[in-house]
């Protein structure tokens, strides 16, 4: 089992991706509204304040989602990274997102029927 945690940039992105692993069978994710650490310290230092006004940020917006899930075997977690980067683009340009995995050794109180590879 592995863990697949995913910050997303563009909010408007995370609907789409839900889509598709509903659509593949994949299940149990749970979403969060998230901040960046540019965004909390804005109002702090004036560098940051400088960039939250060109990017329009104002303080207690959210600017990002954050989307876990608990997946049974390597071929769906690669099938949900599939997803995830097909629907954001490039991770490894600015603005996109991020994703990272950890192994999983035990879960409990999980009642949603993951799919079995």
């Amino acid at each position: 089992m592995h863990l697949l945690v995913a910050v997303i940039e563009d909010p408007g992105k995370m609907e789409p991706i839900l889509d598709q692993f509903y659509e593949n069978g994949i299940g149990g994710a749970t979403v969060l509204d998230s901040m960046g650490m540019g965004h909390l310290i804005a109002d702090h230092y004036s560098i940051f304040s400088r960039f939250a006004d060109l990017t329009g940020s104002q303080q207690g917006s959210t600017n990002s989602k954050v989307m876990f899930t608990v997946v049974p075997t390597e071929e769906i977690l690669e099938l949900a990274i599939e997803i995830i980067k097909g629907v954001v683009g490039d991770l490894t340009q600015p603005d996109t997102g991020l994703l990272f995995t950890l192994p999983v050794g035990r879960v409990e109180g999980l009642d949603t029927p993951l799919r079995e590879g």
